[in-house]
Order: structure tokens, then C-alpha cells, then sequence
């Protein structure tokens, strides 16, 4: 015991490898090993020592820690004799002490650590060993943040192609802008729609993105032919059936040629009703038979045309009721109704309203060369908004305070007052339902726009919920039900 003391004596005293800054004040025995003991022992790495023959000398709480060992063990075989009965699955000392050189390799231990470990010899004056000592430092926990880093960036990659598909492929032509989930399954459901000539029935309110999908599904589709549009609403009764049909030449006063309807011009293409609850009732069944036949026949024509063309049908109507009110044939909507879409209104999909607001404003900044940009308490009224007009409002709204605005940051005080103060907006809508909605509907209507006024009144969801007098949880139940 006394030459273990001399010698560790003798290596602080003599210098070796350590250096002292002049505020090292310890000089007794006792205190030098006083501090290296409390150095050792709350060392987070482990610490071991063994003699030249690879007993054990010391070892720190850490080295038990991380490698497993029972203490009982250490004292009774060398490092060899652990290894040689599989105690561990190596050792570094052991390879120190037969290499005489220093060591470095990693472990993993039974218990399940994972460590590196650095073992040094020394020498004393005759060249030979008088212990080894060894590092050993935990990397479990590195080594499992690693692992999480590393499939976080796969996820990360996987999510960036993920993303870039859909607002590549799906973006390229028909310029759908989105991020809520609804929309992703529906673009997804309108790719697999579009490998089949059946007819599509696309429901929604009115500026949703009706005529963008149908857009989507004809170019998706791999049809060689055009992309013709029409509006059922906004064409004359007397002008919608030549214009959907054609005529030939006499056909009527001022048929001083003969046309091609846009049916026939939508020939190896596809043809977009749109509005078809407009559809006047008596040109209904020359539609039926156009869908039945795949021919159509021009007014004051004799021979039919045959046509390949895909027909894409929408509305914000209720079809089913205008049949009740016999303003719409049964026949014809089962067979539009093939394959249905149904988009939900912009309020419903709350995310999709800052990419929107960022797209249309970066298409204003291109073609004008400016950098406007919306701060971010204007983005949130944005958003709070209700949207009856869903995104075809949105875009004008964004036309309109950009041109409004005077410098290049757009704030609260550029929106419009709608949009400023919903609440306002909200109470002018609130109760207006439809005649025919039923009572169910009107007090599903009615609650969700009342949770969404208290939701704009109250900083957080707690003083809402007690506002409304109900619980927290049932607020956010309802949140998520009425998609607020």
C-alpha cells in the first residue's frame, strides 16, 4: 500500500502528463488523493485500472454502469479470465497488456451498452507494465440518436419526394395547389379516375376547384383530343343547344354555314358540363342519348356523328332534389353519377389557405417584379376567415390587397373589413339556411358557425369552452367534427 502511495505520489508530484496551473493549491498527500478520488469517482465515463497482469486495481460507479460487470467478478478473475468465460465479449486492457501498446476499440457489452473505450499502458523505470488504465465512454444513447437522425432524414427524404410528386406531377399542368390531407385523397382518387372513360359527377360549392380537377383528370387521362368547357348556366337557353350540338347549314335563320358542336369538337377528348344542374330539361334527354349512343346530331342534320369523347359533369346543386322537383332527369344523373368527387368547401380545409395565399401572391410578384409579402397577423385573419366564395374569393381577395397595398409588406389594415372583423360577416350569415335544409342540418350549421364566432372572440380554447359553458374536451371534439 505504502509503494502505491509513493507512486501516485510520485507521478502527480512529478509532472507527468499532468499540468498544474498555479491555482493548484492541494500539496499533502492526503489532499492530492482526496481530489482525485472524488475526480474518479464522479467521472460520467467509465474508468478502469488493472495491474500487468490484468487484475483488478480500480473502477469508478460509470465503468459498472455501462459494462455490466458484477463487481464480485472484478475481483476475482483477470481481464483475461473474463473474456476467456464469455463474461464479456472482450477487452481492451487484455489487448493493451499483450500489444504493450495503447488500445482502441469499440464493445458491445450483454446488457446492451454500446462504449469505446481507450486503454493506455504505463511503465514504470524497468520498462515494465505497472497497470493499464481504460476509458470507457458510453455512445448507447449517441449511437441511438444517430439511428433516430438517420431515419428521421430517410422520413424527411421519403416525405420531400413524397411532396414533390404531388406538387410536381399534380401541380404541372393544372396548377392544384394544396397541403390538407382532403385534398391529397382526392387528387390520389381523381388519378385513378382518370385511367377510365366512365363519366365523372364533381360536386361542391361554387369555387372550390371544380373546373381545375376536371382539367386534372382530362390531362391525366391520356386522351389525345381537347379540353372543352361549358358553362350550363351561362349560356342562353336558345344558344345552348346549337352550341352543344352544332347545326348544319339552314338550319335557322342566320345558319348560313354549317358548325360543329362543342360535343363533336371534344371528339378523342373530353367535354366539362359545368353547372349541369342548369341544364335546360328538354336538351337533358339529347344529352342521355348522346351518352348512350356515343353520337351526336347536329339541329337540321339527318346523320349522326359518332364521337369518343369522356364527359365530366359538376355542380353546387342538389341533383337528387331537382329531380323531386322534376327539373332534372333521374336517368341522366345515374348516368353522370357514375364515378362521384365530392370537393369540400375551403373552410373545411383550413391548411390548404396560407399555400393558396402564398401561390396567388408569388404569381402577382412574378409578373409585376415585386417581393410583396403577407405578414403574419394578416395570414391568421386569412385563415379565420370563412370563405363563402372559397378559393376563387381567396384569389381575388389577394388581387385586391396586393394592388392596395403600398409597400411591400401586406398587413391587417390592407384586408377587408369581411375579413378584418368576421364576426360581422358571420352574423350577417349566420341564420341563413336553406328553406329546404332539415332541422338536424340547420342546428349543425348553426353550432358550428356559433363555436367558430366564440373561437374568433376568445384568445385560447379554454376561454371558449367556458364561454359556451361546455368542457374543454368537447370543445375539441367539436372542432375537429365541424372541421373549424
Amino acid at each position: 500500500m505504502i509503494e502505491k502511495h509513493y507512486a501516485l505520489k510520485s507521478y502527480v508530484e512529478g509532472g507527468i502528463g499532468l499540468y498544474k496551473s498555479p491555482y493548484f493549491k492541494y500539496s499533502s498527500f492526503e489532499e492530492i488523493s482526496t481530489l482525485f478520488n472524488a475526480i474518479f469517482s464522479n467521472s460520467k465515463d467509465g474508468l478502469y485500472v488493472c495491474d500487468g497482469n490484468g487484475r483488478t486495481l480500480v473502477f469508478n460507479e460509470a465503468f459498472l454502469h455501462i459494462s455490466g460487470i458484477p463487481e464480485k467478478l472484478l475481483y476475482r478473475y483477470s481481464v483475461f479470465q473474463l473474456v476467456e468465460k464469455d463474461y464479456v465479449p472482450n477487452s481492451c486492457a487484455a489487448v493493451t497488456l499483450r500489444t504493450r501498446k495503447k488500445h482502441n476499440t469499440i464493445i458491445d457489452y450483454y446488457n446492451g451498452k454500446k462504449a469505446v473505450l481507450t486503454s493506455t499502458p504505463i511503465f514504470n523505470d524497468n520498462n515494465e507494465i505497472m497497470c493499464v488504465v481504460s476509458n470507457v465512454r458510453d455512445i448507447t444513447e449517441l449511437n441511438r440518436l444517430h439511428e433516430e437522425l438517420e431515419e428521421a432524414r430517410k422520413i424527411n427524404y421519403q416525405y420531400k419526394q413524397t411532396l414533390s410528386h404531388i406538387q410536381g406531377e399534380y401541380q404541372r399542368n393544372e396548377n392544384i395547389i394544396f397541403r390538407s390531407k382532403k385534398i391529397y385523397k382526392i387528387i390520389a382518387l381523381a388519378d385513378r379516375l382518370s385511367k377510365n372513360d366512365s363519366p365523372v359527377l364533381i360536386l361542391g360549392e361554387s369555387g372550390v376547384g371544380k373546373g381545375e380537377l376536371a382539367k386534372y383528370i382530362h390531362n391525366t387521362s391520356g386522351r389525345s383530343g381537347a379540353f372543352i368547357t361549358i358553362n350550363c348556366g351561362a349560356i342562353p337557353d336558345n344558344l345552348l343547344e346549337s352550341e352543344l350540338f352544332g347545326y348544319e347549314k339552314g338550319a335557322f335563320t342566320g345558319a348560313n354555314q354549317s358548325k360543329a358542336g362543342l360535343i363533336e369538337l371534344a371528339n378523342k377528348g373530353t367535354i366539362f358540363l359545368d353547372e349541369i344542374g342548369e341544364l335546360p330539361f328538354q336538351l337533358q334527354v339529347k344529352l342521355l342519348n348522346v351518352l348512350q349512343e356515343q353520337k351526336v346530331r347536329r339541329l337540321g342534320g339527318t346523320q349522326s356523328i359518332n364521337v369518343d369523347m369522356r364527359i365530366i359533369a359538376a355542380t353546387n346543386s342538389n341533383l337528387e332534389k331537382l329531380i323531386e322537383q322534376k327539373k332534372f332527369r333521374e336517368d341522366l344523373y345515374y348516368r353522370l353519377n357514375v364515378l362521384q368527387i365530392h370537393i369540400p368547401p375551403l373552410r373545411e380545409r383550413i391548411e390548404d389557405i396560407p399555400v393558396l395565399s402564398i401561390h396567388f401572391l408569388n404569381t402577382l410578384n412574378e409578373k409585376y417584379g415585386t417581393q410583396k409579402k403577407i405578414e403574419a397577423e394578416a395570414m391568421e385573419h386569412l385563415i379565420n376567415y370563412s370563405w363563402p366564395g372559397n378559393v376563387r374569393e381567396l384569389k381575388n381577395i389577394i388581387e385586391r390587397i396586393y394592388y392596395l397595398s403600398e409597400t411591400d409588406k401586406i398587413t391587417v389594415d390592407t384586408l377587408p373589413q369581411t375579413i378584418r372583423s368576421p364576426k360581422i360577416q358571420k352574423q350577417q350569415h349566420i341564420f341563413n339556411t336553406d328553406k329546404q335544409t332539415t332541422l338536424k342540418e340547420a342546428v349543425a350549421t348553426f353550432e358550428r358557425k356559433y363555436i367558430a364566432q366564440k373561437l374568433q372572440e376568445s384568445k385560447t380554447l379554454k376561454e371558449c369552452a367556458e364561454k359556451l359553458n361546455i368542457d374543454l374536451s368537447t370543445l375539441v371534439r367539436k372542432k375537429q367534427k365541424y372541421g373549424i
